[in-house]
């Protein structure tokens, strides 16, 4: 196959990012909506059961309820993993020297190229994760919106356009590690499964899939507990008195004290288990439209 340039290579990674992008969300979407209510419900620390939570939702308001608020995170996933696969790549080929192979970069290097992604995306992802939060919410002292572009319109009109990064800095906690983490326990199964002497389109579909599970894992165990504390800072349920500085640091410590380590970890059995197949969903989708765009066999194997 002859050697694709850098625009081609960008192009390839946006395309395949936003394909997977919008696979993914589809799948995971439910099970989020209910990590979020369990993350934000908690009243005087005690826990408030997701799968509970989950079955509350379905038999008052019907199974569609669990995609409330979904267009907006849908049109977030795409651009984010067109953002984080595209930064990633560029971040590969910075640091892999002239004529070498990037998917042979060391481990190490990997993980600086996952922290790279996770900065990038953050800008993107924060705005997305204040709507989706807010209108995933629904506890009684929750603001409640018809759709995502009224909590979009009603966000910006009352506190400005940079009222959409409330919640930022909680976003970079959790993306920065949280995509070393990602895209580590990606590549580390890619790597367990790639055959002797050959490359990552030699694996099969299946494998992929697991290589993405195990991504997805890492991705959400590591960085939970600044999931659950931007998730309180945006919608507000953090719990501190009125008057109170609200960043990660005063939030966190607040659960900490009034939950305990179970409240910064609250949901994240669920969200861990969906991860899985979400994300092994995810890494499929993103690497069969890559050999597709490249015109490589899709199940793996030499295309010569």
């Amino acid at each position: 196959m002859a050697e694709e340039s850098e625009a081609v290579k960008n192009r390839n990674e946006l395309i395949s990012g936003t394909v997977a992008g919008f696979v993914c969300k589809f799948i995971e979407y439910p099970l989020d909506t209910a990590k979020v209510q369990a993350q934000t419900q908690a009243i005087d620390g005690k826990a408030v059961s997701p799968i509970a939570l989950l079955r509350r939702t379905i038999r008052n308001d019907g199974f569609l309820a669990l995609y409330r608020g979904l267009p907006s995170p849908l049109l977030g996933s795409m651009a984010e993993n067109s953002v984080l696969f595209s930064s990633y790549g560029l971040a590969r080929r910075m640091l892999t020297k002239p004529g070498d192979d990037p998917d042979k970069l060391p481990f190490s290097y990997k993980l600086v190229c996952g922290s790279f992604s996770g900065a990038c995306v953050a800008t993107v992802l924060t705005p997305v994760e204040l709507i989706k939060c807010r209108m995933q919410t629904v506890n009684e002292g929750a603001v409640k919106y018809k759709n995502s572009w009224e909590c979009l319109a009603r966000t910006v009109k009352t506190g400005g356009v940079m009222s959409l990064f409330h919640g930022h800095v909680g976003t970079l906690c959790r993306e920065v590690p949280g995509n070393a983490a990602w895209f580590g326990g990606y590549e580390l199964g890619v790597y367990l499964l790639t055959p002797k002497g050959g490359s990552k389109s030699d694996v099969h579909p299946a494998g992929l899939a697991a290589a993405g599970a195990l991504g997805g894992m890492s991705y959400w165990f590591f960085p939970f507990p600044f999931d659950v504390v931007k998730s309180k800072i945006q919608t507000g349920t953090h719990g501190l008195p009125v008057g109170s500085k609200v960043n990660v640091v005063t939030v966190l410590l607040h659960v900490l004290k009034s939950e305990g380590i179970v409240g910064l970890y609250r949901g994240c059995g669920l969200t861990v288990a969906r991860a899985a197949p979400s994300n092994a969903c995810l890494f499929v989708a993103y690497e069969m439209t890559m050999r597709l765009l490249r015109g490589q066999p899709l199940l793996g194997g030499s295309s010569h």
